[in-house]
């Protein structure tokens, strides 16, 4: 073989070699590339779908890139209307002036005032949070929404950028609300049981004091007159803590849902004149008069009779309470074709307006001289709202007080429990 071919073969192979190279070398190429594009894909696949907004502004306010509209499912706008930020995220005040950042409002917006700043600084900010009033797609429906900002500073080839990241702390937010309210209902509940504990201490001893010590000097008494009236204060006190004690059973059960009530039918003209037989009874050498307003024509009812006897029981012991003299008015009449209304109202001191929303709360007392737990009227509301009523009252200082609350003639157990328990 001649040197002329040998040198040919030669330069042949080289250039074999080399071109083997570079396609080597591009190959790796074309591998690098296609990676970094899969690893743009997926970056960009998970900036699109994460949870949050976000958001490239320049420093006008216009949004350059977002995944606002694959999070949302929407069909990406390319060109056309320029979108700022208040545009893109459905600012009420945005949508209203027709722009972000021209409503009137918008110099008071947190968010703009932060972004702008930010701008100013050339720095970020973080967790800004802020409330906000939304326009739903359509514009028929604004919501509110609590919202969490954060925004970096970005200089892009001499140009500054922002990047935005908005979350959608709504629900956060109200639960934190609800754990606050629950808080303040937790405190009240603490404040009141242990004003109920100091309240029940005294109502209870008082009772039991005057059991007691009238028993002892009942058993020394001299004369039978003397013991008599020893019985007489005895059994007042006894009623007294009796009552204390069934309020208290009462309004547990009923609030906890393990009582049932007994339905039956029932003239409500009969309940009311054994009520009077009972109270007038009770205001002998009184003067005060007990008027019962009884009709002839009976008014029936399917409802629990008992219970409406234990509410109306209630009211005439607190007129008796706070009437020194007069009368105390005992009635009931038909509203309508299916309703019946109860009243006991008495020509007593009447309660102050501002007083008036607080005595169906518990354990609060007007007048702390007086007997009583302060649970009766509670009470009394709790089982008339549970027979499909509320209780009402119209009271005016001096004048006396008017306590009604109307029922339907006939209960349906199922309906009343449904609106008790909604």
């Amino acid at each position: 073989m001649s040197s002329l071919a040998i040198i040919v073969i030669i330069v042949l192979l080289a250039a074999f070699i080399y071109m083997w190279a570079k396609c080597q070398s591009l190959q790796k190429e074309v591998h690098s590339k296609e990676n970094k594009e899969n690893e743009l894909k997926k970056l960009a696949l998970v900036l699109q779908n994460i949870n949050a907004y976000f958001l490239l502004i320049d420093k006008d306010f216009v949004v350059c890139d977002t995944n606002y509209y694959s999070l949302n499912r929407l069909p990406i706008q390319v060109g056309g209307v320029t979108k700022r930020v208040g545009d893109l995220l459905h600012c009420r005040n945005a949508i209203a002036a027709g722009e972000c950042g021209q409503h009137e409002q918008c110099k008071l917006c947190c968010i703009r005032a932060s972004i702008g700043k930010a701008f100013y600084k050339k720095a970020s900010f973080k967790n800004l949070e802020a409330s906000m009033k939304l326009l739903s797609e359509d514009e028929t429906k604004v919501t509110p929404c609590d919202v969490s900002v954060s925004g970096t500073y970005l200089n892009i080839h001499g140009e500054d950028y922002m990047v935005l990241t908005v979350y959608d702390v709504t629900e956060l937010k109200n639960a934190q609300r609800l754990l606050s309210i629950e808080r303040e209902h937790s405190i009240s509940a603490d404040k009141l049981k242990s004003a109920f504990i100091a309240n029940m201490s005294h109502e209870v001893r008082t009772p039991l004091n005057a059991i007691v010590g009238f028993s002892g000097l009942m058993v020394s008494a001299s004369s039978e007159e003397e013991r008599k009236m020893y019985a007489d204060v005895i059994a007042e006190n006894n009623e007294r803590l009796l009552r204390l004690v069934n309020d208290i059973f009462d309004l547990s059960q009923i609030e906890s849902g393990t009582v049932d009530f007994v339905y039956t039918e029932f003239d409500a003209n009969d309940l009311l004149r054994e009520l009077e037989g009972i109270f007038k009874t009770k205001l002998n050498n009184s003067s005060v008069e007990l008027v019962c307003e009884a009709h002839i024509q009976p008014i029936m009812m399917y409802s629990e009779r008992e219970r409406i006897i234990q509410v109306l029981s209630n009211l005439l012991h607190n007129a008796m309470k706070f009437t020194e003299s007069g009368e105390i008015r005992l009635g009931c009449s038909l509203k309508g074709t299916e309703e019946v209304c109860f009243v006991v109202s008495d020509t007593g001191i009447g309660i102050p307006k501002e007083e008036q929303k607080k005595i169906f709360s518990r354990f609060i007392k007007l007048d702390r001289e007086m007997q009583g737990t302060g649970l009766g009227l509670t009470l009394s509301q709790t089982i008339i709202q549970n027979l499909g009523g509320n209780l009402e009252l119209d009271s005016e200082i001096n004048r006396g007080s008017t306590f009604s609350f109307v029922l339907p003639q006939v209960v349906k157990p199922e309906l009343i429990k449904a609106q008790v328990i909604k």
